[in-house]
């Protein structure tokens, strides 16, 4: 299973900060969406308010209907088309889209990321529909909001998201996870997962967003529909990043892509020709969502090349042909280009990979292009050696790089001001091929200890990762009651601590509800506790679902339970515990046995002022849960109302 959600971290965030959410329009879609009792004339009334809403939703329906039957060209159509979770979740995405082009991150490019979020909608639409693990038109949502934990740390922590963006593009061997972790208490994997569940979207679909950028923590059944959504929204980044890459890097990206495709069961005709239709659709979406799309790659001759090189490749990968050093680039940087080719010469003999700049003030962007293991740089005459490699030296990469410095004699003040700059060795004029050969062997050895030490660090920050995950799900299951799946006590007890200091501190509504089963003991003596465990199991379930999502149900006893409710006065609590009472009267236990039934009894109270703390809260909400059973049970009090009306 994927790493569980740390639910304190992002209700805390949610609390404190400005997360992205809906707004205008959408919110009304989305309140009517979940009514279970909205009408279709009703939901498209709302949507035709919103024009471009209209033309969006219109479009996304089309996408799913059969090249053969009439295209979809009215609201009511659409809604019969994607039905009423999509329409919701399309207004969601939509609105983030339209709200969220920019922002203060400066090292976050918000075009890029939706454009690159409207490829992946696009090939999840497309790709489950081969595949078929999902509904289209869910899969497009999933793709579109995928990666919105990322849009959401731009909006948190504009700078320093910047930073942690702008240190991975300077070495890309960082993983940016790890750093958001470090940085934040929290990935944007993990935000975004908590985000959608926030805003409805099931479980079932949330967990492969929670890992497809670390597919190696999925561990979904072999054939489940959670790890067929891993490995499609794993492949819908692929393709992303291959549409948005340089045209120079797609050839390179093409055959990972293919293995992906393979994994699917997608044959390689078949693939192209799907790849073909995401992108003319991009350019379609792109228009009409006002995101900006590059020219679409020739998948096709992409496809071709791969086929071409595969066999040349296959023998390139052999270890016996690949020569020592190979995989280590050497930087040249020297003015004399007759000296930088008789270093080539001699590094290439030793079977380095040479690169050259005569330019010192080109040098750092060529040392970042390059991300040599080895520099050699000229430290004679005007050349500005020493600044090059000390601003080399406070990169994550170059504090890591080996450099030597290339000297006219052996002097020492020339020496001392090479060292202090951060050179690891020297060579001096004329260049003896021997020499060389000793300073290139030891640099060799220094470069080659240092990836060894950085292999056996990535494997105990893997390692720390794994007991990180372990540890939470340990933490997960100490709040979480065994039998019916739900929060229990000990969460309940952090969760109103956490949410009476938001009321109080931000002058917010807080009510509780104390929900007390009718009968309980009476099953258990007449039937025995297995029947019991089932009864209570099916009216937990029950309760939770008749809940807002923004309510918080607990187990805190045998048949007692805490419903907290943010933001929510006692008017709107009173009617959101009538509906739950509802639920359970309504709802027939099936125990595959005896026929049972069970009612609630419902205490509802407000945070008032003057209640000192947390504790005087749930005991007002005990005191109407007391006078709902003295009134005949199965039904709602609270003693907030009775002593007003009194």
């Amino acid at each position: 299973m994927p790493p569980p959600i740390d639910i304190k971290r992002f209700e805390q965030l949610k609390a404190v900060g400005d997360l992205p959410s809906p707004r205008g329009v959408a919110i009304a879609i989305i309140r009517l969406t979940q009514s279970a009792d909205v009408s279709m004339a009703e939901l498209a009334r709302v949507i035709k308010s919103d024009p471009a809403f209209v033309g969006r939703l219109i479009k996304a329906a089309n996408g799913l209907v059969a090249e053969n039957r009439r295209a979809v060209v009215s609201v009511q159509e659409a809604l019969m088309v994607l039905g009423l979770p999509a329409v919701r979740t399309l207004a969601l995405g939509f609105s983030l889209l339209s709200n969220y082009r920019k922002g203060a991150c400066e090292g976050f490019d918000y075009g890029r990321f939706w454009s690159s979020s409207l490829l992946m909608a696009l090939s999840m639409q497309a790709l489950v529909q081969r595949v078929r693990v999902v509904p289209a038109d869910e899969a497009f949502s999933l793709g579109l909001l995928a990666r919105v934990g990322e849009l959401a740390l731009a909006t948190l922590y504009p700078a320093d998201f910047s930073r942690l963006l702008k240190e991975v593009a300077r070495s890309p061997q960082l993983r940016q996870l790890d750093l958001e972790q470090t940085a934040f208490a929290m990935t944007h994997c993990e935000l975004g997962a908590a985000m959608l569940i926030d805003w409805g979207v099931p479980t079932q679909l949330v967990n492969p967003v929670l890992c497809f950028e670390r597919p190696e923590l999925a561990d979904f059944a072999e054939g489940s529909r959670e790890a067929g959504l891993v490995q499609c929204l794993v492949l819908s980044r692929a393709i992303a990043q291959l549409c948005l890459a340089p045209e120079s890097e797609q050839a390179r990206l093409m055959p990972a892509m293919l293995q992906l495709a393979g994994r699917l069961g997608l044959p390689r005709g078949d693939f192209v020709s799907l790849c073909e239709r995401i992108a003319r659709e991009w350019s379609e979406w792109g228009k009409l969502l006002q995101i900006g799309t590059a020219r679409a790659p020739a998948f096709g001759n992409l496809c071709a090349a791969d086929e071409t090189e595969s066999e040349p490749a296959a023998s390139a990968a052999d270890p016996t042909m690949t020569q020592p050093g190979s995989d280590m680039p050497v930087l040249i940087v020297a003015g004399d280009a007759s000296e930088r080719a008789h270093m080539r010469v001699l590094l290439e003999e030793s079977g380095f990979s040479v690169h050259e700049q005569a330019d010192y003030t080109q040098a750092i962007e060529s040392a970042i292009d390059v991300q040599p293991c080895l520099l050699l740089v000229d430290w004679s005459g005007e050349n500005c050696g020493a600044s090059l490699v000390r601003a080399l030296r406070t990169t994550r990469f170059g504090r890591t790089l080996h450099i030597l410095a290339l000297l006219d004699a052996d002097d020492d003040g020339l020496l001392e001001e090479a060292a202090a700059a951060g050179a690891d060795d020297f060579i001096l004029r004329p260049i003896r091929p021997a020499a060389l050969a000793v300073r290139l062997r030891a640099g060799r050895r220094t470069v080659t200890l240092q990836r060894e030490l950085e292999r056996e660090r990535e494997e105990l920050r893997h390692f720390a990762a794994e007991l990180s995950i372990s540890n939470r799900r340990l933490q997960e299951a100490a709040m979480t009651d065994a039998l019916t799946g739900i929060p229990n006590r000990r969460f309940a007890i952090d969760r109103i601590q956490m949410e009476w200091a938001a009321a109080a501190r931000h002058s917010r509504p807080l009510s509780v509800m104390l929900v007390d089963l009718d009968g309980f003991k009476e099953i258990n003596d007449a039937h025995g506790h297995d029947v019991g465990d089932i009864a209570l199991r099916q009216i937990s379930a029950t309760l939770r679902g008749a809940l807002r999502a923004q309510d918080v149900i607990c187990r805190t006893g045998g048949d007692e339970f805490l419903v907290i409710c943010p933001d929510t006065d006692l008017s709107a609590a009173l009617g959101c515990a009538e509906r739950l009472r509802s639920a359970a009267h309504d709802m027939p236990i099936d125990t595959g046995g005896p026929r049972v039934r069970l009612t609630v009894s419902v205490g509802v109270a407000m945070r008032e002022p003057s209640m000192a703390n947390a504790d005087a809260l749930i005991k007002l909400a005990d005191r109407g849960a007391f006078l709902a059973k003295e009134r005949g049970r199965n039904c709602v009090m609270s003693a907030q109302v009775v002593h007003a009306t009194s």
